[in-house]
């Protein structure tokens, strides 16, 4: 059986290359929860197709052969790639080396081919753990004309306690004659908000 000779934008092997590698790979992102055994494998889609290889050129004018093929590589932008086993697809010419030293009848080398997948939007959906923030005050709603009484903890001040009624720290010193000044208030100490 022969195979269709491989071509690249306007360069056709003379002979195909004597090895070829598809690589299928996955985007995957893991997710580690700290303080729990939980690690989850997020699948983001497939990566570009990679197409590896080696060839060779042999006999005379091998290494002006290797030369053209250079000069497709260094031409800019993806082209088409008819491949003899696989289907035809827009790529990128990634990698070419030679192998060893290159005399005039004979150069080995290596190449490959990225896939190139048109421009297209991503949309990233994040998902987000929520930590309970033990500074942040639950407000808790009230109507203007009840009277709530409120008993001072440990490490608050009136500004924290105003945040948690949705008031400020001077209503509630308004409200409470017996503070003789807003920065000293004491456990215990039952204030109306």
């Amino acid at each position: 059986m022969s195979l269709s000779p491989l071509k690249y934008k306007n360069y056709t092997w003379p002979v195909n290359p004597t090895t070829y590698t598809m690589r299928y790979e996955k985007n995957t992102a893991i997710h580690h929860y700290p303080y729990t055994n939980i690690n989850e494998i997020e699948d983001l889609g497939m990566k570009p197709r990679e197409v590896s290889g080696t060839g060779e050129f042999i006999g005379e004018g091998a290494y002006e052969e290797f030369g053209k093929l250079a000069s497709i590589f260094y031409d800019p932008g993806p082209g088409l790639l008819v491949h003899p086993i696989w289907q035809i697809q827009q790529a990128v010419f990634t990698r070419l080396e030679p192998e060893q030293e290159p005399t005039p009848n004979y150069v080995k080398y290596t190449f490959a081919f990225i896939e190139h997948i048109p421009e297209t939007k991503i949309v990233e959906v994040k998902k987000k753990m929520v930590m309970p923030d033990i500074h942040k005050p639950e407000l808790i709603p009230i109507s203007k004309q009840e009277k709530k009484e409120h008993v001072v903890k440990k490490g608050e001040c009136l500004s924290i306690i105003a945040k948690r009624y949705g008031t400020t720290w001077r209503e509630i010193a308004k409200k409470n004659p017996s503070i003789k000044n807003p920065n000293l208030i004491y456990p215990g100490q039952k204030l109306i908000v």
